[in-house]
């Protein structure tokens, strides 16, 4: 049976309760963060750790034991089972249970403090054939640097790309592409890598951040500028970033081929940079013991 995280205790998932009056239940009012597990350790929950912070701060909510959550969750994938595979440890953070009305309780209510874990595969298939994203108007509100619980518009999009047999959203907002509804976009041309800067209207992802660093590191050229809708068409490739899929090539926007319609070279290197700078941070780790 599953073992879960919440308010201090691990349970079994049929015997963890949240009160209906809970105000991430009610309104969305809640953060979250996601990190993977990779057989042995987690990559970077450095930045994992800061993004949580940086939402809990911009939302106002209160997690005093906040420096706990990388022990609760090494403790969620032991318990589970999980510590000789790829897994995802997933972490929700209310404002807590309180009765309804718009202004934050008074006095301060404790939060509500869950996560999970489970099993979840890197799909290397992807990473070699690359996948096709729906161009869709950017529907969200102006605080996208938040990592919060209220993903109803991404929801939508999402699964409406996901009808028409596109693999994820490219959202675009007056004129320049975002990012997706559940990852960051680079884009390709002349050897240079484009992405939208860390603004509010996106989610600065961990992926996407370590990206940017390999490619300085690495001598590849990188512009963070949002890149206009109008350009796509000129652009030699593409690739999404993302805990859960890492670096996956994007070979068509809506109707048109990005490229020749394969990852492309640019995209493959930063793939391989990337799964190097795992391995290492594996090797470090567990070389510290």
């Amino acid at each position: 049976m599953d073992t879960v995280y919440l308010n201090g205790k691990f349970v079994s998932r049929d015997n963890a309760w949240i009160s209906p009056d809970d105000r991430g239940f009610l309104f969305g009012d809640s953060v979250y963060e996601v990190v993977r597990w990779y057989g042995g350790f987690f990559f970077d929950m450095k930045g994992h750790m800061a993004r949580l912070r940086r939402s809990l701060s911009e939302t106002r909510i209160i997690w005093n034991e906040i420096e706990s959550f990388p022990e609760v969750a090494h403790e969620l994938i032991t318990r589970n089972s999980l510590d000789d595979g790829c897994s995802l440890v997933y972490l929700q953070v209310t404002r807590g249970s309180a009765p309804r009305t718009h202004a934050f309780p008074e006095p301060q209510v404790p939060p509500t403090v869950y996560a999970s874990a489970r099993r979840q595969s890197l799909d290397t298939l992807v990473w070699e054939r690359g996948i096709s994203i729906e161009p869709v108007t950017d529907p969200r509100w102006n605080r996208c640097d938040i990592k919060s619980t209220a993903l109803l518009p991404n929801i939508l999009a999402y699964q409406e790309a996901h009808d028409h047999g596109f693999a994820e959203v490219c959202f675009i907002r007056d004129g320049f592409v975002t990012e997706g509804a559940h990852s960051n976009i680079f884009f390709v041309r002349n050897e240079t890598l484009y992405t939208h800067p860390a603004t509010n209207r996106i989610l600065s992802g961990i992926t996407r951040n370590n990206i940017i660093s390999l490619a300085a590191d690495n001598g590849v050229a990188l512009v963070e500028e949002a890149v206009s809708a109008d350009m796509i068409s000129y652009m030699h490739e593409a690739f999404l970033t993302n805990t859960s899929g890492e670096v996956v090539p994007v070979i068509k926007i809506g109707d048109l081929v990005i490229g020749d319609g394969a990852p492309g070279e640019i995209t493959k290197k930063m793939q391989r940079l990337f799964r190097e700078k795992v391995e290492a941070w594996g090797e470090e780790l567990l070389a510290r013991g």
